[in-house]
């Protein structure tokens, strides 16, 4: 690891971070308490998580960010400029196993979402473990190089963080936004209800009930019952 983390102290901080992050889930209040534990390993004044569930990262969308520290006007403007599909810092961090230092990536600084000096580190995980890019921009006074290894170390564990069960599940942060109404239906087809089963337990006409199925089926890009189950189910906007 890098200099900074030689002395015993700042190993066991190293290694209690990693012990949070395996107990934690994706709620949020989790999250939160493991990005607060974080920056006392890693001093940083501003970070972005982008997640995808395709195993190569692709930014294409707000919802994929979880963010500490950064404007909201700054992602508008890193969106409306389309900079997101030629950010030096993610395409340079999928091309390599280790952390990197912004600078390393040329001309990070004009279409990268944090400004300053920091460093990044992207993870694709197995199967349908999806892929991570963790970026954070560090005070002036400290050297991007001093935090590769702990970056490098933790960045499995935050990946890990977003597959468990909760609110930020990279799943279900993806997921087409379902209406409570349409829920409803899924759920109750789910249970292996009719079309006249459903009118009935929700007081709605059948043609009514046809008629979310076909937005459901639009918006989860299915064709059929089962297959809308399964994917609900996938992304998390349908449980067990």
């Amino acid at each position: 690891m890098a200099s900074t983390f030689h002395s015993r102290k700042d190993l066991v901080q190293l290694l209690e971070l990693a012990q949070l992050c395996i107990k934690a889930s994706s709620n949020r209040d989790d999250v939160d308490g493991v990005i607060a534990s974080a920056r006392s390993v890693i001093p940083f004044s501003s970070l972005i998580i982008c997640l995808d569930t395709a195993p190569t990262l692709r930014v294409s969308e707000r919802r994929q960010l979880v963010h500490y520290g950064c404007r909201g006007d700054a992602i508008e403007h890193y969106f409306e400029r389309g900079w997101q599909q030629r950010d030096p810092v993610v395409l340079r961090a999928q091309t390599q196993t280790q952390a990197l230092v912004w600078e390393d990536a040329a001309g990070s600084e004009s279409r990268h979402l944090l400004s300053g000096r920091g460093l990044a580190c992207a993870v694709s995980g197995p199967g349908r473990s999806g892929s991570t890019l963790i970026s954070l921009a560090l005070p002036a006074s400290r050297h991007p190089d001093e935090y590769l290894g702990a970056l490098d170390y933790l960045a499995p564990h935050l990946h890990e963080l977003f597959n468990r069960p909760g609110e930020l599940n990279r799943c279900g942060l993806m997921a087409p936004e379902i209406s409570r109404r349409e829920l409803e239906v899924l759920q109750w087809a789910k249970e292996g209800k009719s079309n006249w089963d459903i009118s009935h337990i929700l007081s709605i006409s059948e043609r009514t009930v046809k008629f979310h199925f076909g937005n459901i089926f639009r918006k989860l890009d299915v064709l059929n019952r089962s297959q809308a189950i399964a994917k609900a189910m996938h992304y998390g906007v349908l449980t067990f």
